[in-house]
């Protein structure tokens, strides 16, 4: 008898039993040798509260119009494309601009977290937010937009690297 007629002879349950310890072998060899990528990843939940604890400090440093905390929800290097179009670089330039920011009289800014998405040791949030701008004519209204934030985890804990928000088209 050869090796194959051997093997087919085998009880249905032996062979069946074999193949899963050569799958769940795999499995495990596939683990372990993709175990410090999934280790090093950040779960969706963890990433939604991140984002969200950002938002939080964000809308309150916004509200004590505190251009230094607004500065330091940015990572060392985060970049802003503010939405009258330019592109501000780095904490010190950050602050800068919320000192410009406040002084023109925005206030109220309320981010609400739709979304996130984990990308390795950070990702990415979709988020609605509203703020009060002064018109033209000194008045106060509020516009509306979605914010897409890059969330990356630094030595020193969850910072936003990029902030591109978009405006809603004006109603009036």
């Amino acid at each position: 008898m050869f090796a194959q007629d051997h093997y087919r002879s085998e009880p249905m349950g032996r062979r069946t039993m074999k193949k899963l310890n050569a799958i769940a072998l795999f499995a495990v060899l596939f683990g372990i040798s993709n175990g410090s990528a999934l280790a090093a990843g950040v779960a969706e939940t963890e990433l939604m509260r991140a984002a969200t604890e950002l938002g939080h400090q964000y809308d309150s440093n916004y509200a004590a119009k505190d251009p230094d905390g607004m500065a330091s929800v940015y990572a060392a290097d985060g970049v802003l494309i503010s939405p009258a179009g330019p592109i501000v670089r780095g904490r010190a330039a950050l602050r800068d601009y919320y000192v410009k920011r406040f002084a023109s009289g925005a206030r109220g800014h309320a981010i609400k977290v739709l979304e996130v998405h984990v990308q390795g040791d950070g990702g990415y949030g979709i988020n609605s937010f509203s703020v009060n701008v002064p018109g033209p004519d000194g008045s106060l209204h509020e516009e509306h937009g979605t914010i897409v934030a890059v969330y990356r985890h630094d030595p020193d804990g969850w910072h936003m690297g990029l902030v591109g928000p978009s405006l809603a088209p004006n109603k009036n």
